[in-house]
């Protein structure tokens, strides 16, 4: 037990919960049949919001994520300077989509849950650990509604494709952790 606590050079476990619990029965009305007053009633403000051809979309996002690792430094057993370290992330995901016509009337409406790894690694590192070995700052950063205020006061965002920029509410949703090498994001100017 004594062994175990010397070479034991540190551990962590973060948790973190962003945005409100959903559930897939939350919206279980007929499409039509259900107006913006009661989806914000239900549901309150959405975190993401677009315009698209004849209405506009709104969803709401809850993520979980946990971050585990461990570092194990071996200057106990005479070996200076060599640590080894792991880390692997986990992540529990629930997206609502909901289409609304012109009207401010339900169109269309759409639940996904999913759950698995976020990345992991492990390393071997001489002298002193400075490497991170999992990553999930992409899928922790704050949520869209918390920087409305303060992204009013930014300069626009300047893209090649500006009429597909996700951040400009006209052109479509992004889902938290999309790689920005790929779709809507491939073209922007950083």
């Amino acid at each position: 037990m004594l062994l175990g606590c010397a070479v034991l050079a540190g551990c962590t476990h973060w948790q973190y919960n962003l945005g409100l619990p959903l559930h897939e029965d939350a919206i279980d009305s007929e499409p039509g049949a259900l107006s913006l007053g009661r989806v914000l009633t239900i549901l309150g403000p959405p975190q993401r919001l677009s315009a698209i051809p004849g209405g506009y979309v709104m969803a709401w996002e809850h993520w979980q994520v946990s971050e585990k690792s461990i570092g194990i430094s071996l200057g106990a057993l005479g070996v200076e300077g060599l640590s080894l370290d792991w880390g692997q992330a986990q992540v529990d995901a629930e997206f609502l989509l909901l289409t609304m016509n012109s009207n401010h009337k339900l169109v269309s409406h759409t639940f996904s849950k999913w759950s698995g790894d976020a990345g992991g690694g492990s390393a071997v590192q001489p002298f002193v650990g400075l490497v991170s070995v999992v990553d999930v700052e992409d899928l922790v950063k704050r949520m869209p509604h918390h920087n409305w205020g303060g992204d009013i006061l930014k300069p626009l965002p300047r893209a090649i494709n500006s009429a597909s920029a996700p951040d400009l509410g006209h052109s479509g949703i992004e889902q938290r952790g999309t790689p920005t090498g790929v779709g809507q994001r491939s073209l922007e100017m950083r």
